[in-house]
């Protein structure tokens, strides 16, 4: 997928299953764990309120061997997808496709349930 945003179709369902997701503003202090063994662009942070989850490592600069100030704003909320509707596709970090629906609601969706389809 080249060249965002860009519209696409939905080829097989995905619930979110994540209810309380971790979100951060530019230049948050942030604690850094490990790497993500399936999707190593990703590692677990945390923030100062206790919030955690996986983040883009490029969303992020190390500033200590555990410590990180974010570089931009990041929501990891997962977006609910049926098959056959249409998204936005605003970026995509390894495996995972920011979206937006047609209500307008923005979240992440795996590329594996995305069918590319011609922009409108």
């Amino acid at each position: 997928m080249n060249g965002f945003p860009k519209t696409v179709g939905v080829g097989r369902s995905c619930v979110s299953v994540h209810i309380d997701d971790i979100r951060f503003h530019d230049g948050d202090a942030l604690v850094v764990g490990h790497r993500n063994q399936q999707y190593p662009e990703f590692v677990w942070c945390a923030t100062e309120d206790g919030h955690h989850g996986w983040v883009p490592e490029t969303f992020i600069e190390m500033t200590g061997r555990a410590s990180a100030v974010a570089l931009r704003d990041y929501d990891a909320a997962h977006l609910t997808v049926s098959a056959g509707e249409s998204l936005t596709t605003l970026e995509q970090v390894d495996a995972w496709l920011r979206c937006r629906n047609a209500w307008g609601l923005e979240g992440w969706v795996p590329v594996e349930c995305v069918a590319e389809a011609p922009d409108e």
